[in-house]
């Protein structure tokens, strides 16, 4: 569920654009799949794959960061970055 967070510093339209288009990556080019999947190493590094679900299945924090063992305010910065790095295609 798309929710607004005031502390990713991008605008409510970036926001949606860039959890909707990460939330469809199953469907995307395998072009757009290559650049979200270096994105979430860029940003992420060896904790890719935990930013990677995160941003592109619904599947809860919380979760994830037990999956991955990752405290969740690393996951939220994560996000945060790519959030602001994601491309305007």
């Amino acid at each position: 569920m798309f929710r607004y967070k005031k502390s990713v510093p991008v605008s409510y339209a970036r926001q949606g654009y860039v959890y909707f288009k990460s939330l469809c990556f199953r469907e995307l080019p395998e072009a757009e799949k290559r650049k979200i999947a270096s994105l979430c190493k860029d940003v992420a590094g060896d904790r890719k794959e935990a930013l990677f679900q995160f941003v592109t299945t619904d599947a809860g924090a919380e979760n994830i960061c037990m999956r991955h063992h990752i405290s969740r305010r690393t996951l939220e910065r994560y996000a945060r970055e790519y959030y602001k790095r994601f491309p305007i295609c």
